[in-house]
């Protein structure tokens, strides 16, 4: 809900959301600032990734890329969930410390 990332906020912490593409339009707001980050499918190699449901999950995300592009600040595309989550923190640290860019309606 809206009020409890609201309740978060106010305290100071940052509200972490693993939500539907849709609900980028709503949160994508001053109020909000979102920083949004896509993990996208693994890389699939021609010959060695034949499971059908990897190359289902892989048609899926692609399909997400292209249709919420322009929402994320960041695609991090999971072949090794280790790397993984290592770039996930490098990329929360460097938005808790670093300047950011946001849109300009955000700001006047």
């Amino acid at each position: 809900k809206l009020e409890t990332i609201r309740k978060i906020h106010e305290q100071g912490l940052i509200a972490i959301l693993d939500v539907e593409p849709q609900a980028l339009k709503v949160l994508r707001t001053a109020e909000f600032a979102p920083f949004v980050v896509f993990i996208a499918a693994p890389t699939i190699t021609p010959g060695l990734n034949e499971d059908e449901s990897l190359q289902r999950l892989q048609k899926e995300s692609d399909v997400l890329q292209r249709t919420y592009a322009h929402y994320f600040d960041l695609t991090i595309i999971n072949n090794e969930i280790d790397e993984t989550i290592r770039h996930l923190e490098e990329a929360v640290e460097l938005v808790c410390t670093a300047p950011q860019w946001v849109p300009v309606s955000w700001v006047y």
